[in-house]
């Protein structure tokens, strides 16, 4: 195998690659990247199994092959070298790179141990990068990072006759929204890990794509996102979700309007003095204004008064951990928020005025005033 191919061009492939290449790797060859060269297209290919990236680049060629180097060492070594001209060639089982200046040779192994990524096959969805956008900022957040419940780790996607329904949760909130209401689908559900839509977002919005096309094959519990130059293969999480369905109330007897500002500024200062006490913020809502509460055994106490809110309903308190509303109001669009609850110790719901297709439920906490 000999080629040559633009530093820029390579480096940037390995950039995408970078989140596949496991640090603790299930087998010794995962650590490394495959290259493969064939009629003019030269493919950089890595996985951990669970997720790949394969890269694609036109290069000028004079002999094809395949070989196997070390993935986080061959990133470093491109990384590090001037832009310009690379000519890369395969001689006794190592990689010979070379510039005008610059000669290295990396140790490199035979094909043969390599998994092979798989052949996906299934239904093709099409997708406008807005809709990946949309699921990034306003459900991805929600998914859960404990390992021990791999399901709640996922994205929920919800095909049926009134579009496509995008879910996430940790268990104790929970993040809907609508992304496409104006095709009807096959009903079907999936689970794609969070953590790699997210990886798929990053590299769809570097290459500037203007829209992602993806395969799902419930047979191999895969799904393929195909990308300008940029494959990339997720293995589906598999498991029962939880019926999100019933955990979104239905029915209130306290609702306010927010002035999303206001109320993003109060917490932020309520956090100050929440840190120290599990990260709880208790909202005392009256009939004309509602009250902030945080507290410190250190620092002393916060009491914020929101002005910007429209009360209608009984008289209410309620206490969450502030963490998940920040996390929420940093990402919302939208100037006013709805919310509604019915009991202290019920799940509450916020609705952005401007986008009534998204949701945000809230588990309570139990405290003492």
């Amino acid at each position: 195998m000999k080629l040559k191919v633009l530093q820029e061009n390579l480096n940037g492939s390995l950039a995408h690659l970078s989140k596949a290449i496991p640090n603790n790797p299930q087998l010794p060859v995962l650590s490394s990247v495959l290259i493969t060269t064939e009629n003019g297209i030269c493919t950089f290919s890595a996985t951990d199994l669970y997720f790949g990236i394969r890269c694609s680049l036109v290069v000028d060629s004079e002999t094809d092959g395949s070989i196997v180097v070390p993935g986080k060492q061959f990133r470093e070594i491109v990384s590090s070298l001037d832009p310009g001209v690379l000519e890369l060639l395969f001689k006794d089982n190592s990689l010979a790179i070379a510039n005008t200046k610059t000669n290295i040779s990396l140790a490199g192994s035979s094909t043969h141990e390599y998994p092979p990524f798989p052949q996906v096959e299934g239904e093709e969805y099409v997708f406008p990068i807005e809709y990946l956008e949309q699921i990034e900022n306003n459900i991805i957040f929600s998914a859960s990072t404990d390992q021990a419940r791999p399901v709640l780790t996922a994205v929920l996607f919800v095909f049926n006759n009134s579009g496509l329904t995008c879910v996430s949760t940790d268990g104790f909130r929970l993040s809907t929204l609508i992304v496409d209401d104006t095709q009807k689908f096959e009903s079907k559900t999936f689970l794609i890990p969070a953590k790699a839509l997210s990886e798929v977002f990053k590299i769809a919005s570097k290459l500037k794509v203007k829209e992602v096309r993806f395969k799902v094959s419930q047979e191999l519990k895969q799904v393929f996102f195909s990308l300008e130059g940029v494959e990339v293969f997720v293995r589906l999480i598999e498991g029962e979700y939880p019926p999100y369905e019933r955990i979104i109330p239905s029915s209130f007897t306290t609702e306010v309007v927010f002035d999303t500002a206001e109320l993003l500024e109060a917490l932020k200062r309520a956090m100050i003095f929440a840190r120290e006490s599990s990260n709880i913020v208790r909202f005392e809502i009256s009939e004309n204004k509602v009250i902030i509460h945080s507290s410190s055994p250190s620092f002393g106490q916060y009491k914020g008064e929101l002005q910007l809110v429209t009360i209608s309903g009984e008289q209410n308190e309620i206490a969450f951990n502030i963490k998940y509303l920040l996390d929420y109001l940093s990402v919302t669009k939208s100037e006013k928020q709805w919310f509604g609850m019915s009991e202290s110790l019920k799940p509450a719901l916020f609705i952005p005025e401007n986008n009534k297709k998204q949701s945000y439920v809230v588990m309570p906490f139990k405290v003492n005033n």
